[in-house]
């Protein structure tokens, strides 16, 4: 165990699949992300939760790049809102990707005057990130729980719950012999 850890605690947290796969997905406390095993680990999730269907779908319109990317963003937020969420939500993680690429689609199709969106961009008839790929709402929102939550340190609080912004700022303690390397 390190000094840092010795001192601050370990700076990872763990989401907890409690309700359905029973798998444990490892957070970095600092970078609001998964490490690269969980990260692996919730896009072979998100693969065996979507129908096969929806699948062969999305992978005629985008790259697996993004596929893998998307389904991570919305694996993880399902994750924690059938685990942490009380009363659980349950989202179907094939669907949340179908409405995404309707919604890239509806935006590819109407913007004419600035490019007709991803695909005219890259004259393809394949969308790429980030041109207009966005999350859906329900997503972004409980992404904003999740990262919360990771922020905290595992601590289950509400958006509006006094004393959140004091539970996630940033507390630096630098060394006493601290100095910059360069100036200004």
């Amino acid at each position: 165990m390190d000094e840092y850890e010795e001192k601050y605690g370990s700076r990872f947290v763990l989401l907890v699949d409690g309700r359905a796969s029973k798998k444990a997905f490892e957070f970095d406390q600092s970078l609001l992300m998964p490490t690269a095993s969980s990260y692996r680990a919730l896009v072979e999730l998100a693969k065996m939760e979507i129908n096969p269907r929806i699948m062969r779908y999305l992978s005629q319109r985008w790259s697996e790049g993004t596929i893998e990317s998307l389904s991570f963003f919305a694996m993880a937020a399902a994750v924690y809102a059938r685990s942490i969420l009380d009363p659980p939500v349950n989202i179907d993680v094939g669907r949340t990707l179908l409405r995404t690429a309707a919604a890239c689609n509806r935006r590819c199709i109407q913007i004419r005057n600035s490019g007709g969106g991803c695909r005219a961009a890259r004259n393809s008839m394949r969308h790429h990130l980030p041109k207009c790929i966005k999350l859906p709402l329900e997503i972004s929102v409980i992404w904003g729980y999740l990262k919360r939550y990771i922020a905290t340190g595992g601590a289950i609080c509400p958006s509006d719950a006094a004393g959140v912004s004091e539970a996630m700022k940033v507390d630096i303690q630098l060394r006493p012999d601290f100095s910059p390397e360069g100036s200004c």
